[in-house]
């Protein structure tokens, strides 16, 4: 017996080739989906500078953020500590430290500015006041420049606890 060749029927036809586009872009939309384009990060802060007319973005800048004792944090260390303590550093009789760590921060080229605020606070030690400060960089100053500058100016071997905020990427939302 011969066999006849078996119809194929324009509709059957049209109908693979629609299942074959459907599996095609649901397999696209799924591998997209697992691997979405890399989207820039967004600044969390902007730093400008306005001069009558013109505004000045600073790029690759970020914040840096610390504690450092006051003139007050002396009364609250006697209460919990002892004079043999390491934490002694901590004890400063008048604002001069104060001023000098600012000058020698200021000092840096890579440091643009910073600000402090008395705080109180509580950390690794007992809760006490002190000054909190932020300060404006440049991104080739790191934590461990600033932690290096802290150790030394300070003469304090404990680790220095820093905040960083960023200020790379997209000004765009």
């Amino acid at each position: 017996m011969s066999e006849q060749p078996q119809k194929v029927e324009g509709g059957s036809i049209l109908g693979m080739a629609i299942v074959i586009i459907v599996l095609c872009a649901a397999t696209a939309a799924i591998v997209y989906h697992l691997n979405p384009p890399e989207a820039k990060p967004r600044r969390l802060w902007i730093p400008a500078v306005v001069d009558k007319d013109t505004v000045t973005i600073l790029p690759e800048t970020r914040q840096m953020n610390f504690w450092t004792p006051s003139v007050h944090t002396r009364e609250y260390l006697a209460k919990s500590r002892t004079a043999s303590d390491p934490d002694r550093w901590q004890i400063i009789s008048n604002d001069e430290p104060l001023l000098q760590f600012g000058m020698t921060l200021h000092s840096n080229a890579n440091v643009f500015g910073y600000r402090r605020v008395e705080i109180w606070g509580h950390g690794r030690s007992s809760f006490k006041p002190g000054w909190w400060w932020t300060v404006n960089v440049g991104t080739n100053f790191s934590a461990l420049d600033m932690g290096h500058t802290y150790q030394s100016f300070w003469k304090c071997s404990t680790p220095v606890f820093i905040e960083l905020v960023e200020n790379r990427g997209s000004v765009e939302p």
